[in-house]
């Protein structure tokens, strides 16, 4: 049997290994006496273990769940506890509220509206899930606090929190669509999160679950306008960060609300409102700070609009979020936003207190996950931090425990109930996108390659789009075999559909609803002019219409929907709900299953005459392994289309592909694979994940529209050879490169949709 470690037995254990713990000093303050005030009765929050010892005497540290990234849910270690103190400081009284269950871990609370009960995330046993609980606050007549269980089944339930009208939201690993589970395809994470709530008096029975993400949706927090605000891991291509959003509480109407347009750090978790639109939150990287980090404080508010300014006004709604120009305070400048040692500690899960200070979570010294091996954990306690005088005051540290979450117990006002918009009973009904005029935006960006020269203004080069396609993301869930989709950082990725755009700059679709989506307006030559890097999802029945390719949050809009129709509005939406395994998908070549779509037989019928192995020149690069100090030297062709395999570095792996392949994407590949020319010349970008564009290879067979104009003013290749490619064939090496490059697709690696049983349960996806 293992059990959790107290003081005494830590420091004997750590040092009959060797270790020496330093002095336990982690949580060091500027005051630490006994009369601390926070302007509240009593607080409630989480001591989690980090240290066990098993019946060898064996020392085992974690503290990251082995993943060492900011979204680490699946972090489980027994001996916590679901803890109020009354009052609030080092001598105040402190009730265990979950005695009886001496082997649990926490993994989230809140407390109510009424502050007569709280809602927390509990996992009882290593054999239990994370469940969602409520207790009350006053002990009844016995003594007791009477508690709930309101979630269950094989699944994770984490972070609760309570939001308008008697429900809660929280975060879940539950899967439920045809895809199976959803797997990280970067981090390959076995299973991500997504949100979703319950009643507080039904608990499962009121179920529903949102929208997917194909990356860790994480800590959602209730807002004054009655939206739930969430922290989402995006990964889209080259974004790997995590942003603020918010959702209605059916799931409807899913808003960006930060770091969409410049933030001070890669991930912004851990968020809590403390006005309309007004947030603090943690500002830290991706990985290895186990979700601590720089306080920071981050104001969306629309500073051109007084109402939105104004503590006397409705500050809620759309118009008052400028998510574009987000101001940005770091409360806590000596604290770094990377993953490097901090000369201040780091902090966690701030809250607004009554006075406008904070009560955090921080711990002294270096906080990361390499504190494992070193049995060292950091020691998180609950401090007060004055923003003015830039102090920690000690509230409580149980030096044995992380102290987190915690949460003043206080009334506060409810928020207005949003009512449901998503009233569908099919789970399959469409989801409406499209755009009034595709052509408004507030992006000042240009647009360069083919047709638009430089200096081209985005918002030109919209009025020249003549479709917007519509790609479905995917992850490794989806290859079996494969963690991987390529030499790219891009997501596995299918076409639904190419919606035309209007003279009027309109478009519609009907889409599947649930599944992550991102958009490509494209040109009468059949490339994307933008690729837009966010993931949209929607809900069955839901219509994710907007003004514009994005449209300023601010500024003058158009006529609602149903005003002066659109000439879309008047035409019937295009319906692309085809089943997966009829989704467009750009396979590479074909493995070991049937397929379609195959970008090498277009190579090998079109180009090998010209481009192999006999007739390219190559170039070598080499690669340090630091475990063992040697090097690899890799030889890789400038360009060979033909499809013998050969092996390159990439994303810390040897990986094989088709020379075709590697010729083509190696060059842009390069630049994440810390390997070193040896010698050789570095051929162009031949592709360019995620853009045509500005992909020579396709600048050099060139593109005809129907008009019979050219996309670059030269000739077409390999026509000046004698050799024929047909528009389809162009068509699809354009979208190979736009849809990110993908050597692998659910077409190709034997992928088949679950219609039944547990697409989580053990060999299901290998």
């Amino acid at each position: 049997m293992q059990r959790s470690l107290r003081t005494l037995s830590v420091l004997r254990h750590l040092a009959a290994a060797g270790t020496i713990l330093p002095m336990l000093a982690a949580g060091c303050s500027d005051s630490q006496n006994d009369t601390t005030s926070i302007g509240v009765d009593a607080i409630i929050f989480m001591k989690r273990a980090h240290t066990i010892v098993g019946d060898n005497g064996a020392v085992e540290v974690d503290v990251s769940g082995g993943n060492g990234q900011v979204i680490d849910y699946e972090r489980f270690v027994p001996g916590g506890s679901l803890n109020l103190l009354s009052p609030p400081r080092p001598d105040g009284t402190l009730t265990n509220l979950t005695s009886e269950f001496p082997q649990a871990d926490l993994n989230g609370v809140d407390v109510a509206f009424d502050a007569q009960q709280a809602v927390f995330s509990m996992k009882k046993d290593g054999s239990d899930h994370y469940h969602i609980y409520t207790v009350q606050l006053t002990p009844g007549a016995d003594g007791k606090h009477e508690m709930h269980q309101k979630t269950d089944g094989p699944y994770d339930d984490i972070n609760p929190t309570y939001i308008a009208g008697g429900r809660i939201v929280f975060v879940t690993n539950q899967m439920y669509t045809a895809m199976g589970t959803r797997a990280d395809e970067y981090e390959h994470g076995r299973v991500v999160t997504q949100l979703a709530s319950i009643s507080v008096g039904g608990g499962d029975a009121d179920r529903k679950l949102f929208s997917q993400n194909l990356s860790h949706t994480v800590a959602p927090f209730r807002r004054a306008d009655g939206k739930v605000g969430y922290s989402r891991w995006e990964h889209l291509g080259p974004v790997n960060d995590v942003k603020i959003f918010a959702t209605n509480p059916d799931g409807t109407n899913m808003l960006a609300i930060g770091g969409q347009h410049g933030k001070p750090a890669n991930s912004l978790v851990n968020i809590r409102e403390i006005e309309p639109n007004v947030m603090v939150g943690i500002a830290t990287t991706r990985n290895r700070t186990i979700h601590a980090g720089s306080l920071v404080k981050l104001d969306a508010r629309n500073h051109a609009d007084p109402v939105c300014l104004d503590a006397n006004a409705d500050q809620t709604g759309h118009a008052c979020v400028d998510e574009e120009h987000l101001a940005v305070e770091i409360l806590t400048p000596d604290v770094p936003t990377s993953n490097g040692p901090s000369p201040a500690g780091r902090y966690r899960e701030p809250i607004a207190l009554p006075d406008g200070r904070l009560l955090v979570s921080w711990s002294d010294g270096p906080v990361n996950d390499s504190l494992e091996k070193a049995l060292t954990p950091p020691n998180f306690g609950l401090f007060v931090f004055n923003p003015k005088t830039q102090k920690n005051e000690l509230v409580y540290d149980d030096r044995n425990f992380w102290d987190l979450g915690a949460v003043p117990v206080m009334a506060r006002k409810e928020p207005p109930i949003i009512g449901d918009l998503q009233n569908v009973k099919d789970p399959g009904e469409p989801v409406r996108i499209g755009s009034v005029d595709v052509g408004q935006t507030s992006l000042e960006e240009g647009v360069t390659g083919g047709q638009f020269v430089e200096g081209t203004k985005l918002r030109d080069a919209l009025h020249g789009a003549s479709a917007v396609r519509i790609i479905e993301g995917f992850s490794s869930e989806a290859a079996k075999g494969v963690n991987m989709f390529g030499l790219t950082m891009h997501e596995g990725a299918a076409v639904l559909g190419e919606a035309p755009v209007y003279p009027d700059g309109s478009w519609l679709a009907n889409i599947p609803p649930y599944i992550p989506v991102h958009l490509q307006p494209i040109d009468k030559f059949g490339m994307a002019i933008r690729n837009q890097l966010t993931w949209i999802q929607g809900m069955p029945g839901e219509d994710r219409r907007c003004v514009g390719c994005h449209e300023s949050r601010t500024g003058q809009g158009v006529p609602k929907f149903g005003q002066n129709p659109t000439v879309a509005d008047q035409q019937p939406a295009p319906q692309f709900l085809s089943a997966i395994t009829e989704r467009t998908e750009l396979p590479w070549d074909k493995n070991d299953t049937a397929g379609k779509n195959f970008v090498q037989q277009i190579l090998t019928d079109k180009c090998v005459s010209c481009h192999n192995a006999s007739t390219t020149e190559y170039y070598e690069i080499s690669r340090q392994d630091p475990a063992t100090n040697t090097t690899a030297v890799y030889r890789i062709p400038r360009l060979d289309l033909g499809d013998t395999p050969i092996s390159v570095y990439y994303d810390r792996a040897v990986r094989t592909y088709n020379a075709s392949y590697v010729s083509i994407f190696y060059p842009s590949a390069m630049e994440m694979g810390k390997v070193k020319l040896v010698s050789g010349t570095i051929p162009p970008m031949w592709g360019v994940p995620g853009s045509a564009r500005a992909s020579k290879l396709i600048e050099k067979i060139n593109l005809k529209a129907k008009d019979g104009t050219t996309a670059w003013a030269t000739g077409m290749h390999p026509e000046d050879k004698g050799v024929t490619l047909t528009d389809e064939e162009r068509k699809q090496l354009i979208m190979t490169m736009d849809l990110g490059g993908q050597y692998f697709a659910r077409q190709n690696t034997g992928f088949a949709p679950f219609a039944s049983g547990d697409p989580v349960a053990p060999g299901t996806k290998y």
